[in-house]
């Protein structure tokens, strides 16, 4: 007996099948006409996904490297389209010598790993839009004098500041809400730590000799390292992996550390230099002695009121009149 096909019934099951079938190709077209496209504007290579508005930093073309100071702007016009610049891509200017400073745009909200990575020539870096830093980002840049994060900073990745030996101090905005493992590892020179963040941010679990450790630094001594943090939240951070290392030495914001006690005194402030130099600063006349970390007299000498340059030490981590410096070659 023949089989009698309802004719309303085809015609909505054709018509579906006909938009269905228009929709899938509209999308197959999306995506094969997304490509990626590189654009090269005054010395800076961007990486474009042309389905998108917005491009991110790259790394240069071959045989070309950034050179000096470099400015990012928030935008770029390319055929016509004015796309914003929003991240610096992973590796962008890792292993560049010849950089010395990068001014980020505040559009520009994530930096990718090892972006910065053994820029050891690079003394400044702006990020005042940043809310994400990769892990490795701005490891052996051992030349680095300033580190101002974006007050939308929100995390850090792992190792991500390992060996930058001419900051002392770190400070971090409320908005901080995650910390790579071993953050600010091989900086023996850090001797304060502020955060401004009510809660205590997440530090992630690294290892060491194969047990658990959760660690900003090398390991769990924290030695004479000082935490400025909320008054309120001091028990917090106290209690918190990662932070309760400070144990005693977590303050409020807004009391003195100990080196901020002897330049207060009349005593002194140092600043590593590299090559085998430290200059101090002092209001008064005074016998400086540096030691090395095993208590060994390095030199003696007295300086003046004013700024002295003491040069020929050796390499290492060297304390002078009680303050930690690492020296290098």
């Amino acid at each position: 007996m023949p089989v009698r096909i309802n004719s309303i019934f085809m015609h909505k099951f054709y018509t579906h099948k006909s938009i269905a079938l228009a929709l899938a190709l509209v999308a197959s077209a999306g995506v094969l006409s997304a490509k990626a496209v590189y654009i090269e504007q005054d010395g800076v290579r961007y990486y474009w996904n042309n389905t998108k508005t917005n491009v991110e930093v790259t790394t240069p073309a071959k045989g070309t490297t950034y050179v000096g100071d470099i400015t990012i702007p928030a935008t770029i016009t390319y055929e016509e389209k004015e796309l914003s610049v929003t991240a610096v891509r992973s590796s962008a200017f890792s292993e560049n010598t010849y950089l010395t400073s990068v001014t980020l745009p505040e559009s520009v909200t994530s930096i990718g790993d090892y972006a910065f990575d053994s820029c050891e020539g690079i003394k400044k870096v702006t990020m005042p839009g940043v809310k994400t830093i990769g892990h490795w980002a701005f490891r052996n840049c051992y030349e680095l004098e300033t580190l101002d994060f974006s007050d939308k900073l929100e995390s850090i990745g792992n190792y991500c500041f390992d060996k930058i030996l001419k900051i002392t101090s770190i400070t971090l905005p409320e908005t901080t809400t995650n910390l790579g493992g071993y953050v600010f590892e091989g900086n023996p020179q850090i001797t304060t730590v502020t955060c401004k963040a009510v809660t205590p941010p997440a530090v992630k679990r690294g290892y060491l000799d194969g047990e658990e450790i959760y660690t900003i630094f090398d390991d769990n001594d924290y030695g004479d390292r000082v935490l400025f943090v909320p008054e309120e939240s001091i028990n917090a951070y106290k209690s918190a992996l990662g932070w309760h290392h400070f144990g005693a030495n977590i303050k409020a914001i807004g009391s003195s550390s100990i080196a901020e006690t002897l330049a207060d005194n009349g005593f002194f402030t140092v600043k590593a230099l590299g090559a085998a130099a430290v200059e101090v600063s002092t209001t008064e006349a005074t016998v400086v002695k540096v030691v090395n970390m095993n208590g060994q007299l390095v030199k003696s000498l007295t300086v003046t009121p004013g700024t002295t340059v003491i040069t020929d030490l050796p390499a290492g981590i060297l304390v002078v009149n009680g303050v930690k410096v690492a020296v290098r070659k």
